[in-house]
């Protein structure tokens, strides 16, 4: 049976879901992989709040994350 907290984030759950796909084909096109990329399930089963882990990565991984963000800033 599922909890009330189940219940009341089924609609965020499914949005959070669909807004790391869509940010995991960004980062693929880009060329950049967080590897520990993902939802933390875990808080959100807890506390309801949906969280979006970006989690850890290499600093050159990174620093080619901050080359597409400034790329994509540019006007």
């Amino acid at each position: 049976m599922s909890s009330m907290i189940d219940k009341v984030t089924a609609e965020d759950r499914r949005a959070a879901a669909d807004i790391l796909d869509d940010l995991q084909a960004v980062l693929h096109a880009a060329e950049v992989e967080l590897p520990s990329l993902g939802i933390d399930w875990r808080s959100a089963k807890a506390t309801g709040v949906i969280l979006i882990d970006l989690g850890a990565a290499r600093p050159d991984v990174i620093e080619r994350l901050v080359v597409v963000l400034r790329r994509g800033m540019r006007p």
